[in-house]
């Protein structure tokens, strides 16, 4: 059985639109945000993809990976630059999105106040994990981080995969939080969704970020859609293949799409 046959069909009702095969939903910030910690809060099982021009051109290329985040219960953008591109692409309003760190942290926010236990799955280590609880258990002192692990590097055994899945459960958080990068969290997400029985997202960096490991950029670097430039110069020999080979290829397939989409309504005209 491959992963996307594990992912469960999608049950959100928002509109969609199509970005080189994947399906982002048209949902601002605040409806979200209230979205995942109703859900969370209602105990349903299920999973978040934040998403950006990276995960946009893996979806193109990879269609097992395109099934299962447009699976997924909300695939958002944290991207300015792709949340411009489907403005452009669709013809519809642009609108402001979060930064990944932001929307863990504000998601974190709200489940303190709702009372929904969380857990974190990811981190570059132990120690990372430790300073990131620490962090938000200070910004946030009614949250309850009912669970969190670091997994190693190599691929877990049967045997730790099948602990890690009952320690989650056992602990109750119905609010699990996932970095470990895209694309290995969407697909640990997509297989896991169905044991683990909660609300899950995957935040990618935002561990780093909100564990003060990597300094965050400004507010207005994100704004204006220079997030991605940020971080090439924070972590440049990690980044720098990523963003100087993905972007002009995003951009090159956008062009192409929209050549496509001209040829297919000029046709229909004739």
């Amino acid at each position: 059985m491959t992963l996307a046959e594990l992912a469960p069909s999608r049950e959100m009702s928002s509109h969609r639109h199509n970005m080189l095969g994947m399906m982002l939903d048209d949902i601002v910030p605040s409806d979200y945000l209230d979205d995942i910690i109703g859900l969370a809060r209602d105990k349903r099982a299920g999973y978040c993809c934040v998403t950006n021009v990276h995960q946009c051109v893996l979806v193109h290329d990879d269609e097992e990976f395109r099934t299962l985040v447009n699976r997924a219960t909300l695939v958002i953008p944290d991207s300015v630059i792709l949340q411009r591109a489907r403005s452009l692409r669709h013809g519809v309003p642009f609108s402001a999105t979060m930064k990944g760190a932001d929307i863990m942290l504000e998601l974190c926010r709200r489940a303190a106040t709702a009372n929904v236990p969380i857990a974190l799955i990811g981190g570059r280590d132990d120690s990372v994990l430790e300073t990131l609880a620490a962090n938000l258990t200070e910004q946030f002192p009614a949250l309850r981080i009912a669970f969190s692990f670091s997994p190693p590097f190599r691929a877990p055994t049967h045997q730790e995969d099948e602990e890690l899945v009952r320690y989650i459960a056992a602990s109750d958080a119905s609010l699990v939080f996932v970095g470990l990068g895209c694309p290995k969290q969407e697909r640990w997400m997509a297989s896991h969704v169905k044991r683990v029985g909660a609300m899950m997202i995957g935040v990618g960096a935002a561990f780093d970020f909100n564990a003060g490991i990597v300094r965050p950029s400004p507010a207005w670097v994100h704004r204006y859609g220079f997030e991605w430039l940020y971080r090439l110069a924070s972590e440049p020999r990690r980044l720098w293949k990523r963003y100087l080979t993905t972007s002009p290829r995003f951009i090159w397939l956008l062009v192409k799409d929209a050549i496509r989409v001209e040829i297919l309504g000029r046709k229909q005209v004739l």
